[in-house]
């Protein structure tokens, strides 16, 4: 940790508090702690990489059906996906940003608020994505009927 000496009074002002609350814990619970959070943004940044492969892996099927076939149904059903994969990837990019920054702040004053604003954060995700996935089934939809109505 640095000493006070190399820091200038506006900076001690801010950091007093946090360190005095840091000097509270064991350094024991504070490495836990350390390990813990870092642990946890590991598995996050791998969830982010396994997304960006499973959307390399979608965006290279779609080209490979591109090719092989002039149009159809799966095609824009694979779009679909695409599309829901690309908006989870940029969710979870997001929360990742979110949690470091949180982290880095230290600033995690109630548990309990933490947990109740994560729950409503993970709700509303789900909503988000429902609602995404509907929008793209009736864009679908719409498509479908365009090109019906142009074959009658």
């Amino acid at each position: 940790m640095s000493s006070p000496s190399n820091l200038d009074s506006s900076s001690e002002k801010d950091n007093s508090p946090l360190e005095e609350r840091l000097a509270q814990f064991p350094n024991e619970k504070l490495v836990q702690e350390v390990i813990s959070v870092w642990d946890e943004v590991i598995r996050i940044e791998q969830e982010l990489a396994n997304s960006r492969q499973r959307t390399r892996a979608l965006e290279l099927e779609l080209a490979s059906m591109d090719l092989e076939q002039g149009d159809g149904p799966t095609i824009i059903d694979l779009e679909e996906q695409l599309r829901v994969m690309k908006m989870r990837c940029g969710q979870l990019e997001a929360k990742l940003e979110n949690e470091k920054i949180r982290r880095i702040d230290g600033t995690d004053n109630s548990d309990s608020r933490l947990e109740e604003l994560q729950k409503e954060n993970a709700r509303l995700l789900k909503v988000e994505e429902e609602h995404m996935i509907l929008i793209l089934d009736m864009e679908s939809q719409i498509d479908r009927l365009i090109s019906s109505l142009k074959d009658s």
